[in-house]
């Protein structure tokens, strides 16, 4: 996986306020470079946004700058796994977690978040 460079193109995903509770849908639109480099735009329910930061191939780990128009910026660090890339953003002393992909992988999130169950059982007969 390392030295891997995410697609460019359509991204979705959500971040949390914390690491749990609702999610705040985002879409954006990501290019990864050679060079190490991120850039692209997006839009979330706080407004729209520019986005400016790099990647290393050989770590895999992503970092950039959110950048709302005409309002504050977020910091957000994450990891690459191939599939999806997640972290944690940061402001002013708040933090939370985050979790992108590209739109092609939508149904990540739905296998991400079903429920394992068990194997069946033959029942015992007594």
């Amino acid at each position: 996986m390392a030295n891997e460079i995410p697609p460019s193109g359509p991204w979705a995903g959500y971040y949390l306020y914390g690491q749990a509770g609702p999610k705040h849908r985002m879409r954006l639109g990501l290019v990864f470079t050679p060079d190490g480099k991120m850039r692209g735009d997006g839009s979330d329910d706080i407004g729209r946004f520019a986005i400016h930061g790099s990647f290393n191939g050989a770590t895999s780990e992503a970092s950039w700058t959110k950048a709302y128009i005409a309002m504050h910026s977020v910091q957000y660090a994450g990891i690459y796994s191939g599939r999806s890339i997640c972290g944690n953003w940061t402001l002013y002393g708040g933090s939370g977690g985050f979790w992108i992909w590209p739109e092609g992988l939508g149904q990540l999130e739905e296998a991400a978040l079903g429920v394992e169950l068990p194997e069946p059982v033959e029942p015992i007969l007594i």
